[in-house]
């Protein structure tokens, strides 16, 4: 979900796990045969450089993986960003995509002779039947489960945090509300994803209510995700 500038040219980073959720799950990683990587666009994570040392690691653990590009969910980070329209935002959500792909397929194919990636838009999975199912599912479980609404809604205060002292009460409100709109959009994903038999999530850094999930901490939150295996990796510069 956020923004950052770019990478400095050339700077080289290695890749490492830093939590995997549930903890139980990490002695068979290899076993697992894929992955996917989640991707959000317009996030200093995945700068070139950084991009590249999560490939090398997949590509250590992993002979297959679906590369998971965030763009029609970014319409909601740019909506409330930026103050564009819903068409406006998810235009440009596109475009983002399609730019971040073009971009890096040069990065994913210097790994390809010991990976096969494959990208796969938000946008495609977001048109599958099981999506639909599987979103009403989690607004379910957003407005009846006390404990899954705060760690989402909490997630959003920590994302919109520097931005808060600037903004109006009903602004930040509104922003609160998106967060919330974009997890929910992106868990939905992600559990279509575990359906296909992709259960390994791979990301470069926290997502605090996914892995309370993976963990058992919201028994009412969608099978799917309680499924899911979280790969938290850490980025080092050398």
């Amino acid at each position: 979900m956020s923004e950052a500038p770019a990478d400095r040219p050339r700077r080289s980073y290695k890749a490492s796990i830093d939590v995997v959720s549930p903890p139980a799950q990490r002695a068979g990683l290899a076993d697992r045969g894929q992955c996917f990587l989640g991707v959000s666009l317009e996030n200093s994570n995945f700068t070139p450089g950084k991009l590249a040392a999560m490939l090398r690691w997949i590509a250590r653990h992993f002979p297959r993986c679906t590369v998971l590009v965030g763009d029609s969910i970014h319409r909601i980070t740019l909506a409330s960003t930026r103050s564009l329209s819903e068409d406006e935002a998810l235009s440009r959500a596109l475009a983002l995509g399609d730019r971040f792909i073009a971009d890096t397929r040069a990065l994913f194919a210097a790994e390809r002779e010991h990976t096969r990636f494959t990208y796969l838009r938000c946008s495609e999975v977001q048109e599958w039947d099981a999506y639909a199912r599987l979103r009403r599912s989690l607004a379910d479980c957003h407005r009846e489960d006390p404990r899954f609404r705060e760690s989402v809604e909490a997630s959003g205060r920590r994302f919109h945090r520097r931005q808060s002292d600037r903004l109006t009460e009903a602004a930040l409100e509104r922003r609160l509300r998106m967060s919330s709109q974009y997890l929910l959009e992106e868990f939905a994903v992600f559990a279509c994803l575990v359906q296909k038999d992709l259960s390994v999530m791979v990301y470069p850094g926290s997502f605090s209510t996914l892995a309370e999930i993976t963990d058992g901490g919201h028994p009412y939150a969608p099978e799917e995700l309680r499924r899911l295996t979280l790969v938290s990796l850490s980025l080092r510069g050398r």
